[in-house]
C-alpha cells in the first residue's frame, strides 16, 4: 500500500506512517513539499491514499484538493492541524473525503481510513497488496494465506470466498452476494455452498471454529470478517 502526503513536517509524516503501519504493515508513505510535486507523485505512484496536511491556509489546501480532483478520485483525507468547522466544511465541499486530526486516537484514525478505503473498494484488494487482520494475513498477489505465522492451504474457491469477506471487512456480506461474486451464474450454486465453504474456512483459520474470531455469522443474513486489532 502506498500513500502520499502533501505538506506538513517530516515528523508528521513519520507519525502517520507509524500509526497506519499498525494496520497496513507494508505501507510506504511519501511526503511532498508542494502541490506540483504531489501531483507528479500522484500520477507516478498511483497511491491508495492521498493526505493533505492543512494548516490555517485553508485556501491553499482547497486549491490542492481541486487540482487532485480534476483528474483523480483517489481517497483523499485532510489531516487538519487545527479544529475549525468552517475549514472542515470548505475542504469537504471542495472534494476531500474526510478531515482527521493527527491527535486523534490512533485506532480511530486507522478505523476511519479503513472505512474510506473499504467504501471506495481500494487499499487492501489490489493484486500487489497484502491484507492484515491480527494474526491473519492475505497476500493477494501470491494467494498465500497465513494464520499465526503458519501457511493455511486453501482451495481456489475458499480463497475467493475469503477475499470477498476481506474486501468488505466489518460489513455483513449476504449469502446471495457471495454466491454471485464467487460462483457467478453457475446453476448448481445454492446457499448451502456458502455454508459449506464458510465451515471449511473456519476449520483452517479459526483457533476454535465453534467460537469464531474472524468469520462471524449474522443469522439469517450472511457472514462478516470481523476487524481484529493487530495487538489482540
Amino acid at each position: 500500500m502506498k500513500a502520499v502526503i502533501l505538506g506538513g513536517t517530516e515528523e508528521l509524516a513519520e507519525t502517520l506512517r507509524v500509526i497506519l503501519q499498525v494496520r497496513w504493515r507494508n505501507l510506504v508513505i511519501q511526503r511532498t513539499s508542494d502541490a506540483r510535486e504531489s501531483i507528479a507523485a500522484l500520477r507516478r505512484e498511483e497511491p491508495s491514499l492521498f493526505l493533505i496536511a492543512c494548516d490555517e491556509d485553508v485556501a491553499r489546501c482547497c486549491d490542492a484538493i481541486t487540482q487532485v480532483r480534476s483528474f483523480s478520485d483517489v481517497p483523499l483525507i485532510v489531516v487538519g492541524q487545527f479544529d475549525d468547522v468552517v475549514a472542515k466544511v470548505r475542504t469537504l465541499e471542495t472534494g476531500a473525503d474526510d478531515w482527521i486530526r493527527p491527535s486523534s486516537i490512533p485506532m480511530e484514525f486507522i478505523a476511519r481510513v479503513n472505512a474510506l478505503l473499504r467504501r471506495v473498494g481500494t487499499g487492501s484488494m489490489s493484486e500487489e497488496s497484502k491484507y492484515f487482520n491480527g494474526a491473519l494475513s492475505i497476500d493477494f498477489g501470491t494467494q498465500e494465506v497465513r494464520i499465526d505465522g503458519r501457511r493455511a492451504t486453501l482451495t481456489p474457491t475458499e480463497f475467493k470466498v475469503l477475499c470477498q469477506l476481506a474486501k468488505h471487512e466489518g460489513t455483513v456480506v449476504t449469502r446471495q452476494d457471495l454466491l454471485g461474486r464467487v460462483w457467478g451464474n453457475e446453476g448448481y450454486a445454492d446457499p448451502e455452498f456458502v455454508k459449506k465453504y464458510i465451515h471449511r474456512l473456519r476449520a483452517k483459520l479459526e483457533e476454535d471454529p465453534a467460537e469464531p474470531r474472524y468469520i462471524v455469522n449474522r443469522r439469517g443474513v450472511g457472514y462478516m470478517l470481523s476487524a481484529t486489532s493487530a495487538t489482540d
